[in-house]
C-alpha cells in the first residue's frame, strides 16, 4: 500500500517538475560517468545522468576495508590494509568459513520491485567460489527468519558465481518487492578452502553461521548468532558484515542514491547494535517521513579507522571516492565527514602520523571537484569534538591541543572561506559540542570515548542536516 501511495504522490511531483527536470537532464547528460574498472559499478551504472541506470539505487551498503584478520568472533573492526604487524601477531586465526551457511541482516532505506546484490572479493588472496546464494525479507523484527521461502540469486543466469581475487560482483535482478526500512536477509555458502574473507569490520549488526548449505532455510533454527550485543561496546568490536558489500534496488523514476562517506562516526561506532542506530540510517527514516524527500535512498560508505590522506583502516577517502561514491547508480549526492583521523593518528596502524588543517583542506578541495565534474553534489560536514583532556579519547592523539587546534582550524575554514567550493556545510560540531566547552562532545551526546555520538547524539547529527540541503538533492 506505502508503495502504491509513493507512486501516486511522485507522479504529481514529476508532472509538476517535467520542464525543470528536463533542463537539467540536458546538462547532465552532457558529462556521463566514463565506464567503470574491474569492480564492475560501471558495467550496470553509468553514472550520474548518464541515463543508463534505471531507476535503480543503492539502498545498503558497507564499504570493504581489508581481509578479515581478527577471527570471526573478534575485533574485526581493526581489521583492514594497514592494521599494525604488532596486532596481527597477536590476533586469533584469520576468518576463513570452512563449509558453512552464513546470513547477514540488512537495513535497506529504500524500497522497490526488484533487488541486486554485490559481493566483493576484493581483498582475497584467491578467486572465491560461491554455489549457492539466497536473499528474502526478514520476517519479525530480530533474528533472521525469511518471510516466506528465500529467493534464489543468480549471477549470468546460473546459481554459482566465482569472484576472481580484487573483483566484486553484481547479480541478476531477483524479483523481491520491498519496502524502504525493511530488513533483508542475505544468505551465502562458503565452501572450505576460500581464504581470507573480504571484512567490513564494524557493522554493529549480528550475522549467523551453520554447517553446510541451508540457505534454502526459512527459519534461523541451528545459526549460530554472531557477535556480542549487551551494550554498544561490545557490539561494536564483535559485528562484521563479509563478502556483501551493496544491495540495490529497483525503485521508482526520480529515486536517488545519496551517499553518506565516513570513518567511525559516519559507521555508527559506539551506537547500539541490531538497532540501526547510525546516523545516516537515522537520516534514511528523517527523509522517508517526509513525501518531499522520500525519493532519497541514503546509503552508507564509511570506514571505522578510516582517513582522508592515507590508508586508515582500508583504503583513503582519495583511494576509494571515484569508487564507492561516483559510481552508484542514479547518484544524487554525496555528505561527507572525514578528517579526525588524519588529526588524531588512530592507533593500530601502521606508519602514519599525524595531518594538519593545511594537508587536509586541498584533499576537501579535490574531492568536491571530482563530485562536481560528474554533476554530483558535494556537502561536507564540520569535525565533531573530541578535546575532553579531563578524559582523553583512547585511541590516540585527538583530545591534545595541537589536534583540538587543527581540528578547529579545519571547521572555521568550513564555515567560511572554504564554504564556496561545497554545495553546503553540515555543521555537526555545532550539534554535538558542549555549549560550554565547546571542544567536548556534549554529555548527552557522548559514547563516553570523547570521540564518538552515542545513539541520541548520532540522531541529533541526523537532525542537523539543513532540511534545504535535502530538498536540493531530491529535486536536483
Amino acid at each position: 500500500m506505502r508503495r502504491k501511495l509513493e507512486r501516486a504522490w511522485r507522479t504529481r511531483r514529476a508532472r509538476a517538475g517535467t520542464i525543470a527536470a528536463a533542463t537539467t537532464a540536458v546538462a547532465l547528460l552532457a558529462a556521463p560517468l566514463a565506464m567503470a574498472g574491474p569492480n564492475g559499478f560501471g558495467s550496470e551504472s553509468g553514472g550520474h545522468g548518464s541515463g543508463g541506470d534505471g531507476d535503480w539505487v543503492t539502498a545498503w551498503s558497507a564499504s570493504p576495508q581489508g581481509s578479515s584478520t581478527l577471527g570471526k568472533f573478534g575485533a574485526e573492526t581493526v581489521s583492514g590494509t594497514n592494521q599494525a604487524e604488532l596486532l596481527k601477531q597477536i590476533t586469533p586465526p584469520i576468518t576463513a568459513f570452512n563449509d558453512e551457511t552464513v546470513r547477514q541482516v540488512m537495513y535497506l532505506h529504500q524500497g522497490g520491485d526488484a533487488v541486486r546484490i554485490r559481493l566483493s572479493n576484493q581483498f582475497g588472496n584467491q578467486d572465491v567460489t560461491f554455489p549457492t546464494v539466497t536473499v528474502g525479507k526478514r520476517a519479525g523484527d530480530s533474528g533472521a527468519d525469511v518471510e516466506g521461502a528465500p529467493v534464489p540469486v543468480t549471477f549470468d543466469g546460473s546459481d554459482s558465481v566465482t569472484i576472481p581475487e580484487g573483483g566484486d560482483v553484481l547479480s541478476d535482478p531477483i524479483p523481491l518487492e520491498t519496502e524502504a526500512l525493511d530488513h533483508v536477509v542475505v544468505s551465502m555458502f562458503v565452501p572450505a578452502g576460500q581464504g581470507p574473507a573480504t571484512v567490513h569490520g564494524n557493522s554493529m549488526q549480528t550475522f549467523f553461521t551453520t554447517p553446510g548449505d541451508k540457505t534454502a532455510q526459512t527459519d534461523d533454527a541451528n545459526f549460530t548468532e554472531n557477535g556480542i550485543v549487551p551494550n554498544r561496546f561490545t557490539s561494536s568490536l564483535t559485528t562484521a558484515v563479509y563478502y556483501a558489500t551493496g544491495i540495490q534496488v529497483e525503485g521508482e523514476e526520480g529515486d536517488k542514491t545519496i551517499v553518506a562517506f565516513g570513518d567511525s562516526i559516519t559507521d555508527g561506532f559506539l551506537s547500539d547494535g541490531n538497532t540501526d542506530g547510525r546516523y545516516p540510517d537515522a537520516l534514511a527514516r528523517r527523509v522517508q517521513e517526509n513525501p518531499d524527500t522520500a525519493n532519497l535512498s541514503i546509503t552508507n560508505q564509511a570506514i571505522s579507522g578510516g582517513r582522508v590522506l592515507s590508508q586508515g583502516f582500508g583504503p583513503s577517502a582519495l583511494d576509494r571516492f571515484d569508487k564507492e561514491v561516483l559510481e552508484q547508480p542514479n547518484i544524487g549526492g554525496v555528505i561527507f565527514l572525514q578528517g579526525i583521523n588524519d588529526i588524531g593518528g588512530a592507533i593500530f596502524q601502521d606508519g602514519l602520523g599525524t595531518a594538519t588543517a593545511d594537508q587536509l583542506i586541498p584533499a576537501y578541495k579535490e574531492l568536491a571537484a571530482r563530485a562536481h565534474a560528474k554533476g554530483v553534489p558535494f556537502y561536507i560536514g564540520t569535525l565533531t569534538p573530541a578535546g575532553n583532556l579531563l578524559r582523553p579519547t583512547p585511541y590516540g592523539q585527538y583530545s591534545l591541543p595541537q589536534a583540538v587546534a587543527e581540528r578547529n582550524k579545519v571547521n572555521e575554514w568550513l564555515r567560511g572561506e572554504g564554504s564556496r567550493y561545497f554545495d553546503g556545510v553540515i555543521d555537526y560540531d555545532a550539534a554535538i559540542r558542549d555549549p560550554l566547552v565547546p571542544d567536548w562532545i556534549a554529555l548527552q551526546f557522548d559514547a563516553l570515548d570523547n570521540l564518538h555520538p552515542n545513539q541520541a547524539g548520532y540522531e541529533k547529527m541526523a537532525e542537523s542536516i539543513p532540511q534545504e540541503f535535502l530538498d536540493q538533492m531530491a529535486n536536483g
